[in-house]
């Protein structure tokens, strides 16, 4: 959940996004939120090399994405997914942002 939402006990529109970030997680690892006692956002922000191919998350992505494949515009959304789950609701975007993003990466 939110550390936003702990402390105001309020949600917000930053807080959807963030929610939001979290579901896109799901989709490319096709893992719970928290499995095994491991928060998604702290597996794939560990796991994270951007120097590397599909930025080194080959072990966590789902594999039914089929990693073989040549993956356009994987990458564009891990970095849109991770600035939607920024700790800080000021460096995440809004959603019609996200929204524009998500159809930008889909015309790859």
């Amino acid at each position: 959940m939110d550390p936003e939402y702990y402390m105001t006990q309020q949600l917000t529109k930053k807080s959807d996004v963030y929610s939001f970030g979290v579901v896109m997680l799901e989709l490319i690892t096709a893992r719970k939120p928290i499995q095994q006692g491991k928060y998604i956002v702290v597996e794939v922000r560990n796991a994270i090399n951007k120097s590397k191919d599909l930025y080194n998350l080959h072990e966590i992505l789902d594999p039914f994405i089929g990693l073989g494949k040549n993956l356009e515009g994987l990458e564009e959304f891990v970095n849109l997914a991770m600035r939607c789950v920024a700790d800080s609701g000021d460096r995440r975007p809004t959603m019609d942002e996200v929204v524009k993003e998500i159809e930008n990466i889909m015309k790859l």
